[in-house]
């Protein structure tokens, strides 16, 4: 006897482009890790080369699924199988839906099967799903009524680190490919876009970028100059989790001078 999906549905008062934006870009800001992670609190996740990857705080990965359908900002699905290899995949899939100037998001999990008790199963994902989608809706709501405010510039954190192509031994900086990277860099910078790059002191071949573009909606963009313009990162030298990041204090700019 099939077990049947579970359907949930959230309206939070955001355009579907944001509520998109907020379930996949900025999903690390509002899922309950502590509660539903495999590496549990101190853990990050992100939407990660078309795949959905938790970071413990050990650096240890998890792959939970893989991206299926990608159709901002209507529709998104993932095989999902947080804890588990693989072939023990259920299926998610997301759609998100214009209603009076505010989103319905839909969620309809399915593929139980792939389960010991497919039941229990289903029960347990009954039980979870209602905690991050209101987390999902409270964190959209808030992102969405400061969105209204009008920020003038997208900033974002480009958090590199050894790609699929990386060498097995020696530093990242003196493979040859490395110099796309420094030019993608220099790009960055005479586009006036660059704030500051370098390597992370405390991890070897990781290092950190922080681009800050002209508008309000320019992540998107942002990701695109992040894994398509930069030569190292679609060769596979580099890999790159691109976060959106809102600053909330500046200091003044240092003027020189004793």
């Amino acid at each position: 006897m099939s077990v049947p999906s579970i359907r949930r549905e959230v309206l939070v008062d955001a355009d579907p482009q944001t509520a998109f934006e907020v379930f996949t870009a900025r999903i690390a800001h509002w899922w309950p890790l502590a509660e539903h992670s495999v590496y549990g609190a101190g853990s990050t996740v992100a939407f990660d080369g078309g795949q959905i990857i938790e970071r413990g705080p050990d650096g240890a990965t998890s792959l939970w699924g893989t991206v299926t359908r990608w159709e901002p900002p209507g529709a998104l699905a993932y095989s999902w199988h947080p804890g588990h290899a693989p072939d023990r995949a259920s299926h998610v899939e997301i759609t998100f839906a214009a209603v009076d100037g505010q989103t319905l998001v839909t969620v309809e999990h399915s593929g139980w099967e792939v389960y010991a008790d497919p039941a229990a199963a289903r029960a347990e994902y009954n039980q979870g799903w209602p905690m991050v989608l209101d987390r999902y809706r409270e964190y959209a709501d808030d992102f969405g009524e400061a969105s209204g405010d009008g920020p003038d510039d997208t900033w974002v954190a480009l958090m590199h680190r050894p790609g699929p192509a990386a060498p097995a031994s020696g530093p990242l900086v003196e493979d040859p490919r490395f110099a796309e990277h420094v030019a993608f860099l220099t790009r960055m910078q005479e586009a006036g876009y660059l704030i500051a790059a370098g390597p992370m002191g405390d991890r070897a071949g990781e290092g950190m970028t922080i681009l800050r573009l002209p508008g309000a909606d320019q992540l998107a963009t942002a990701t695109r100059l992040a894994t398509e313009d930069d030569a190292s990162v679609a060769g596979g030298l580099l890999a790159v989790t691109v976060r959106w990041w809102q600053p909330m204090m500046q200091a003044e700019p240092w003027a020189g001078g004793s």
